[in-house]
């Protein structure tokens, strides 16, 4: 089913969730980690193959959990807060419940159709040449896998050189990431080469996006999960209020 709804009824469920996840709690997040896991799971994505695609992000949201959790006292002397424990968890869990939309949006979307829908979105917005914008996110999709196969490979080249023997970290990530940095741009000469010497341009033909029930569907589903998240966080509260005051 995940396959079949239209590209737009994708990217704007992820930009409702996205915005509305702000506002969800414990409660929340935990119903919708459990969508999500289904989502994934029908549209055929494993979740050991998402979790190690996404290793450098799970060790990013773990030091974004280790900032928020430390508190500096009046002496300038950090330590750990129990109170800030449970906001940064609820924080890491928004951002990789964001992560897993965008994954599952770029796995089961073309990039075609991703392009036709920005393209449509921007198409009302005032200066902005939403083919060049539609363009460049198209690059990113297809450039991103690319820019993972080679911080494999060069990983595996400099463990195969005994990069371990070097105890110094700092320089181990200098040596990966110049190598990195220098096959990033002589891909990326070769992939505008490549489109200059196809006469690419931005005046293509566009697939045509159908807007069906499944869509309405989708879409009534996750209004209806948004009103109940801000009512619960704004009505709620102003109705308790007035009725006990």
């Amino acid at each position: 089913m995940i396959h079949r709804l239209d590209p737009r009824t994708k990217q704007a469920i992820l930009m409702g969730i996205s915005v509305v996840s702000v506002w969800g709690q414990t409660a929340f997040l935990a119903s919708f980690s459990i969508m999500m896991i289904l989502c994934f799971r029908s549209a055929g994505i494993r979740i050991s193959d998402f979790v190690r695609e996404i290793r450098y992000f799970l060790l990013f949201l773990l030091f974004i959990y280790g900032l928020r959790t430390i508190t500096i006292d009046s002496n300038w002397i950090p330590f750990f807060s129990l109170e800030s424990a449970g906001d940064a968890m609820v924080v890491c869990w928004r951002l990789l419940l964001i992560v897993m939309m965008g994954v599952l949006l770029v796995a089961t979307t073309r990039t075609a159709h991703i392009r036709a829908a920005m393209i449509w979105y921007l198409g009302p917005v005032p200066v902005v040449n939403e083919k060049m914008a539609a363009t460049m996110v198209g690059m990113i999709v297809r450039f991103l896998p690319l820019i993972l196969f080679r911080g494999g490979e060069i990983s595996d080249a400099l463990r195969a050189r005994c990069i371990e023997q070097r105890k110094n970290p700092v320089v181990r990530t200098v040596k990966f990431t110049i190598v990195l940095f220098r096959r990033i741009f002589l891909d990326a000469d070769e992939f505008a080469l490549a489109m200059q010497a196809r006469c690419y341009n931005e005046q293509r033909t566009l697939p045509k996006l159908t807007f069906t029930r499944i869509d309405v569907i989708a879409v009534a589903m996750v209004f209806l999960l948004s009103f109940s998240i801000l009512f619960d966080t704004c009505v709620s509260p102003i109705f308790l209020l007035f009725h006990f005051g």
